[in-house]
């Protein structure tokens, strides 16, 4: 990727560095805007955090759920080894056996 930077035109370099100084300026300008402390009522207790710290949190929290759940439903559509047996597939009986037909369906009348 740097590379690709490095062959910009001096036009284009200046462009990327004018778009990365103004996402810095937002980044800081919203860490600043939202630094006053904020309290959070738990059950027992309550704290006192900024609220950027309160958003980051509960981005990872949710961040982390998000991959839980996702692995945790892929495991359960998987097929697992072990429910398949041991037996190996399945071979058909062999042709001296006898085979019962299946019963007439039901006639109405």
């Amino acid at each position: 990727m740097l590379q690709r930077i490095r062959d910009l035109p001096d036009q284009g370099l200046y462009g990327v560095i004018g778009a990365l100084a103004v996402a810095a300026l937002y980044v800081i300008g919203f860490v600043i805007k939202n630094s006053k402390n904020v309290s959070v009522d738990f059950v027992l207790f309550s704290a006192g955090v900024p609220l950027i710290t309160l958003m980051v949190v509960m981005l990872l929290f949710g961040a982390l759920l998000g991959v839980a759940l996702t692995l945790v439903l892929a495991r359960r559509r998987a097929p697992s080894a072990g429910a398949q047996g041991t037996a190996g597939p399945s071979t058909p009986p062999p042709a001296d056996s006898p085979v019962t037909p299946p019963p007439p369906p039901p006639t109405s009348g």
